[in-house]
């Protein structure tokens, strides 16, 4: 595994602050040796890679419209005696070896949960989230469609000024084939008004720095890198450091009635 998370929420390899990134500049990015496409893109009007994580363990919880205890209260995972059923790993979901090819054939069931972790909700923690989210899901272009071209789902949103104002959960259908897989693409502004434009699209293969497709729970990140780190999802618990704040998004089949 990369990184990973000791027991008071920090990572053992610190990671890059958003202050940070800002002030590093083109050359001191490319000093920190990341992959030249990401920092290539890293210009004002471009798009970097959407950061994605997968709950390690998520594909076995029966209900993902009903979470569990362990992702909806990581915390008791800390203070009680978790049952190996309720272990959960995160881990970066472009680094899994392969995507789950039983999805094949029938559509998807793709849910937005919200703002994650819990502790991003808190009165004391609101303030580190960005001014705003907005996450979309790019469909295929219809069959019958005269100029084919990728549909953009506004899927979910969130706004903390001039209140506090985040979509509730939502749900919906994805059609998928050898050809098709579920793309994101996520805007966020900061206060200040620096915005990142991020995108990403599964994949079943081994396809370099895209997330592998699988039924269970993902971790969608705000800042370019922030799933670099992996480790029990238990840590994120208490003071989880902003920069692993995240959109909770779980994908499995869709029931098709015979």
């Amino acid at each position: 595994m990369g990184s990973s998370m000791d027991g008071h929420g920090s990572i053992e390899r610190p990671l890059l602050r958003r202050r940070d990134f800002l002030a590093l500049g083109s050359a001191g990015l490319a000093s920190l040796c990341l992959s030249d496409m990401a920092w290539a893109q890293g210009v004002p009007g471009t798009t970097l890679p959407l950061p994605v994580a997968y709950l390690e363990g998520s594909g076995r919880i029966r209900n993902l419209k009903r979470l569990n205890r362990a992702v909806r209260r990581p915390g008791l995972a800390v203070e009680e005696k978790a049952s190996p059923q309720e272990r959960l790993e995160v881990v970066s979901a472009a680094r899994l070896p392969m995507g789950d090819t039983s999805l094949i054939g029938q559509p998807l069931r793709l849910r937005v949960h919200g703002l994650y972790p819990p502790e991003a909700t808190t009165p004391k923690r609101r303030r580190e989230l960005p001014v705003a989210i907005d996450l979309d899901v790019v469909f295929p272009p219809p069959e019958d469609a005269i100029l084919p071209a990728p549909v953009p789902f506004y899927a979910w949103s969130f706004k903390r000024r001039p209140g506090w104002n985040p979509s509730p959960p939502v749900s919906f259908v994805f059609p998928l084939d050898w050809s098709v897989y579920p793309e994101l693409s996520m805007k966020v502004r900061y206060p200040g008004g620096e915005t990142w434009t991020m995108s990403t699209r599964f994949t079943l293969d081994q396809e370099s720095g895209l997330p592998r497709l699988h039924r269970g729970v993902y971790l969608l990140g705000f800042l370019p890198g922030a799933w670099e780190m992996e480790g029990e999802l238990s840590r994120l618990a208490k003071s989880a450091p902003a920069e692993l704040f995240s959109v909770l998004f779980s994908v499995e089949s869709e029931e098709v009635a015979p």
